[in-house]
């Protein structure tokens, strides 16, 4: 049982909770899998480094740990939340990038 979030919920007094409706909701399969270099490919006493893939529908559960893997897909850099510009900025983290 989850409360409504927002203020004018809050404010004003609200008791009711919210409730998933399954009915009007449509489901899909959702992996989110984090890739990295192979050992041999990381130069020596360098970290590998990762990435996120999100895998939608029918590519969900084709892969395990473990597994090499060949990906094909489009490169799609997402904005990062929190924190502020400066500190994202001089750390790097002005965005996330996905495959």
């Amino acid at each position: 049982q989850r409360l409504c979030p927002t203020q004018a919920c809050q404010g004003g007094g609200a008791k009711d909770s919210l409730h998933l409706q399954t009915r009007g909701s449509k489901f899909e399969k959702f992996q989110e899998i984090k890739i990295q270099e192979l050992p041999h490919q990381v130069p020596m006493g360098h970290v590998p480094r990762s990435m996120s893939v999100y895998c939608r529908g029918e590519r969900t559960r084709e892969c395990t740990p473990g597994d090499v893997v060949t990906i094909d897909g489009v490169f799609l850099p997402q904005r990062q939340e929190g924190g502020g510009y400066m500190a994202r900025m001089n750390a790097g983290l002005i965005s996330t990038t996905f495959l």
